[in-house]
């Protein structure tokens, strides 16, 4: 329950708070939007992920997942409107590869990852199967 309790909570604080900022704008504002912003898909996530309120060892996937993604977009804050003088990196300016590499790709690698190292322990069992046949009727 821990785990869903967390999710839920963040989601609706954040979710006026991301409209507050973002209607607002000030430099504060965009920080802490980007923060909520980016900590939200985990949430929803997480609610996805969670088995009897729990999300046992998805839970330290799911936080490194939210400080990459919280690191993304503080690089892309952090350089933003300086293209020419920012870095290259992979033949991007460093804001388009930390948005193509970071916020793109690694969650989806991460979390495909994540979901294949533990399918055995959090994917769908023959037990739940067997709820959802008695559940719709379907014995």
């Amino acid at each position: 329950m821990m785990a869903q309790r967390i999710a839920l909570t963040l989601l609706a604080v954040s979710s006026p708070l991301i409209l507050l900022t973002f209607v607002v704008g000030t430099p504060a504002g965009e920080w802490l939007f980007a923060v909520l912003a980016m900590i939200f898909p985990v949430a929803l996530i997480t609610l996805g992920a969670q088995r009897n309120g729990r999300l046992g060892s998805l839970a330290w996937i799911f936080g490194l997942l939210a400080v990459i993604l919280v690191a993304c977009a503080a690089v892309m804050l952090v350089w933003r409107g300086q293209i020419l003088q920012a870095p290259w990196f992979g033949g991007l300016p460093l804001t388009t590869a930390v948005q193509v590499y970071g916020l793109f790709l690694s969650p989806l690698v991460l979390v495909s990852l994540a979901y294949a190292w533990t399918f055995d322990n959090q994917g769908l069992r023959q037990e739940d199967l067997d709820d959802l046949r008695r559940r719709f009727g379907c014995d």
